[in-house]
């Protein structure tokens, strides 16, 4: 079996040591922010081979949320408005997104809203920030590429790092845990900074 960067989270003692080694600085987002991330990545590992499952009211809302003004008020008129098309009139896939773009984004709001890029331009995007933001021997770009490239679940990674390692697998799951949160605070701050720069109106 071929030795990857993930093998090595078993020689962490705690998550501080991890990050204390990769410097990466502790951080949080919000249930929103992290549900965007998903489906940029998603978008990302489906362009590169992976797959992300049928769409469903998650990923709607996140793919409403690409490139729009980061506000905890839009954000959270978008969820509302996604959840009851989704729960209540029992909208699915792009028939859900379509019903919800119309309500959230109207046309006369557009100054405020940054249109939508091509899946294939924003699979770049995440491919350029994730180069600038994750080292190539990072474990946490290898969970990525197992996550949403391979198509792999956090045990399906965990078992890969038990199989090699001959570690628990509960102390192999903790450790993929730790690098999916890095994965997902890190790529959501390295791609509102890029887009920041970007698009000045999101900062404002």
């Amino acid at each position: 079996m071929k030795i990857t960067p993930i093998f090595s989270m078993v020689n962490f003692v705690d998550d501080a040591h991890f990050r204390r080694v990769w410097r990466h600085p502790k951080k949080t987002i919000t249930k929103k922010q992290q549900a965007w991330v998903h489906y940029m990545l998603s978008v990302w590992g489906r362009v590169n081979r992976g797959d992300d499952s049928p769409a469903g009211a998650i990923n709607v809302i996140g793919r409403l949320m690409i490139r729009s003004h980061w506000s905890e008020d839009k954000a959270n008129q978008i969820e509302r408005v996604v959840m009851r098309l989704y729960e209540e009139d029992g909208l699915r896939g792009d028939v859900l997104y379509q019903k919800a773009r119309e309500l959230v984004i109207p046309q006369s709001s557009f100054s405020n809203i940054i249109a939508l890029a091509k899946e294939s331009d924003d699979a770049a995007f995440v491919e350029r920030v994730m180069i600038k933001t994750l080292h190539r021997e990072s474990p946490v770009r290898d969970v990525a590429i197992r996550r949403y490239c391979d198509c792999n679940n956090t045990q399906d990674i965990a078992r890969r790092i038990q199989h090699h390692t001959g570690a628990d697998i509960q102390y192999c799951r903790k450790r993929v845990v730790w690098c999916e949160n890095v994965l997902d605070a890190e790529m959501f701050y390295a791609m509102k900074r890029e887009l920041e720069k970007e698009i000045p109106e999101i900062a404002s």
